[in-house]
C-alpha cells in the first residue's frame, strides 16, 4: 500500500458552514479520507419570536435583533447557524409556555448554574427534534458533495451528542458512522470512541475512568496490528498539551489565564501500553496542538465552530509511520 492522506477535524457542534467547508476541504487537499469525529450538535437555542405587529425579534449573542422582512428574517437564521445555534419561529405565548417548565434554551451553562436538568418536557423535545432536523439536512450536503467522489468519509459522535443521533447517523448516505467500531483505512485498522470522562456539562456520552478504560479495552482488543492502528477517541489523553481547559470558577465562569488539564487518564493509559500509530482526539477547543506519547503521534486540531472558522489537521500515513502532518485553519 501507498501513502495516504486523512484530513480530520472535529467539534464543529452544529455550524453548517464549517461542515461545508470539511467538504471542501477533502477536495482541496485532495485527502483519501475525511473523518468528522463529534460533538455535531450545537448547544443552544435561539427564539425568533414573531410580534402580534407582523416583524421578528430575537435575543442573539445578547443583542435584541428585529426582522421586518422575510429577507431579514433569513439573514437572522443564517446568522444563527452559523454559530451552530438553532432557532425556531415561535409566538411569545408558545416561548412563554416552555419557559414556564422553569427550565432553560439558553445553553448548559446556564442550566448548570441554575442546577436545571432538561429531562422530559417541551424544551427537551424541541431540542431533540432540531438536533435530528439539522443532521438530517446535514446527510444531504454530504450526499451532495461527495456523490461523484471515491474519497471516503467516517464520521461519529462526541460527548454531546444525544444517543438518539446514533441511528441518524447509522443511516447516512456518504459517510460511515464508525463510533464503538473498528473500521480499515487502507492496512490501518482504525477504532473509535465518543464518550469521554466526565465533564462540569453532565453530557449525554461521559461515564468515569473506569468504565471508559472498559470501553476502550473492548475496542483496542480487535486490533491485529498494533503498529498502525489509529486511536479515534474524542477525549484527549491527560496531563499533554491536549487537554488544557481554562479552569473554571463554581459558577462555571471559565478564567482568563489558569489552564488545567482535563483529559482521560484511561485514554492516557491506552496509549502508554498498546502504542498505535496515531491518536484522534477533540474535546478541548483551546488545546490544539499535536505531541508524542511513546511512539504515537496524538493530535487535537481545536475548534472554533462559534466564529464559523473549522480546524483541521492533514496527515499522511506511510506503512508503519506519520510522514507528515499540517494544521489547516479557514
Amino acid at each position: 500500500m501507498g501513502a495516504i492522506r486523512i484530513f480530520f477535524a472535529t467539534d464543529i457542534h452544529g455550524s453548517e458552514i464549517c461542515l461545508r467547508k470539511f467538504l471542501n476541504a477533502l477536495k482541496i487537499y485532495k485527502v483519501d479520507v475525511g473523518i468528522m469525529l463529534g460533538d455535531l450538535s450545537g448547544k443552544m437555542i435561539n427564539p425568533i419570536v414573531k410580534q402580534p405587529e407582523g416583524y421578528y425579534t430575537c435575543n442573539f449573542l445578547g443583542q435584541e435583533i428585529v426582522a421586518k422582512t422575510e429577507e431579514e428574517l433569513l439573514a437572522l437564521k443564517k446568522r444563527i447557524a452559523i454559530t451552530g445555534n438553532y432557532c425556531f419561529i415561535a409566538t411569545p405565548e408558545e416561548v412563554a409556555e416552555l419557559m414556564a417548565e422553569g427550565k432553560t434554551i439558553t445553553g448548559r451553562i446556564d442550566a448548570q448554574v441554575r442546577k436545571i436538568h432538561l429531562g422530559a418536557g417541551k424544551v427537551e423535545e424541541l431540542f431533540r427534534r432540531l438536533v435530528t432536523e439539522r443532521l438530517k439536512e446535514w446527510d444531504n450536503i454530504i450526499g451532495e458533495k461527495l456523490k461523484d467522489s471515491e474519497i471516503k468519509m467516517f464520521i461519529a459522535p462526541g460527548n454531546d451528542d444525544l444517543l438518539e443521533v446514533d441511528e441518524i447517523l447509522n443511516n447516512f448516505k456518504c459517510a460511515v458512522n464508525v463510533d464503538n467500531k473498528k473500521v480499515t483505512i487502507d492496512d490501518h485498522e482504525m477504532v473509535t470512541l465518543s464518550w469521554s470522562n466526565f465533564t462540569p456539562w453532565d453530557t449525554p456520552r461521559e461515564c468515569d475512568e473506569e468504565e471508559l478504560a472498559r470501553k476502550i479495552e473492548k475496542l483496542v482488543s480487535q486490533i491485529d496490528d498494533m503498529e498502525k492502528a489509529i486511536f479515534n477517541f474524542h477525549a484527549p489523553p491527560y496531563g499533554t498539551n491536549l487537554d488544557q481547559a481554562y479552569k473554571l470558577s463554581k459558577d462555571l465562569v471559565p478564567s482568563v489565564s489558569e489552564l488545567i488539564n482535563v483529559g482521560s487518564v484511561a485514554v492516557l493509559n491506552a496509549i502508554k501500553e498498546h502504542q498505535p500509530l496515531l491518536g484522534l482526539h477533540g474535546h478541548i477547543h483551546e488545546s490544539r496542538g499535536a505531541q508524542k506519547i511513546g511512539r504515537t503521534l496524538c493530535v487535537n486540531p481545536g475548534s472554533e465552530y462559534s466564529e464559523g472558522i473549522l480546524r483541521g489537521i492533514i496527515i499522511t500515513l506511510e506503512k508503519e509511520k506519520v510522514k507528515s502532518f499540517q494544521f489547516t485553519s479557514g
